[in-house]
């Protein structure tokens, strides 16, 4: 059972990303956090879109940048 924190990590990143709230949709919420993540993959000099936004959100997209760096 070690996915479940991996798991709910990506679960948090679905809700944030359709911006669901216990009150419903709230797309003002949606459109901040997508923003605010897409904002550090392009300062990661990569694509925007919402693979690369979740790679961020899960921590893989910086291991891809850190082993890069290392070879």
């Amino acid at each position: 059972m070690s996915d479940s924190p991996f798991n709910d990590k990506a679960e948090q990143f679905d809700r944030l990303w359709d911006g669901l709230t216990p009150k419903g949709v709230n797309r003002n919420k949606s459109l901040k956090f997508r923003q605010y993540i897409l904002e550090h993959v392009r300062q990661m000099r990569r694509p925007l879109n919402k693979e690369n936004a979740r790679k961020y959100w899960m921590g893989i997209l910086q291991q891809e940048i850190a082993e890069k760096d290392n070879f």
